[in-house]
């Protein structure tokens, strides 16, 4: 199980790092969902599951997050802020 602190300090640097990365992303991925981890962006996908199964896979230590690659940035609420694991 993930440490809550150590999540919500991952969500955080990432949600920093995708604001400032936003204004750079390919328009292509308009509408998809990227994976960060440690203020990277890793991969996108054309849906939240899909992010979450890739994510889940690569990085058991559940810390990442997820965020749509929109005009403007929009903060997914518990969706970015959680993987899998319900319990943080």
């Amino acid at each position: 199980m993930v440490n809550a602190e150590k999540k919500i300090a991952e969500v955080r640097k990432n949600f920093t790092a995708f604001k400032k990365h936003l204004p750079f992303i390919d328009p292509r991925h308009s509408g998809k969902f990227a994976v960060l981890r440690k203020g990277e962006i890793i991969e996108y996908f054309d849906s939240m599951p899909d992010a979450a199964k890739y994510a889940d896979v690569l990085y058991e230590d559940g810390l990442y997050s997820f965020q749509e690659v929109t005009a403007r940035v929009v903060d997914l609420g518990i969706f970015s802020h959680l993987g899998t694991d319900a319990s943080v």
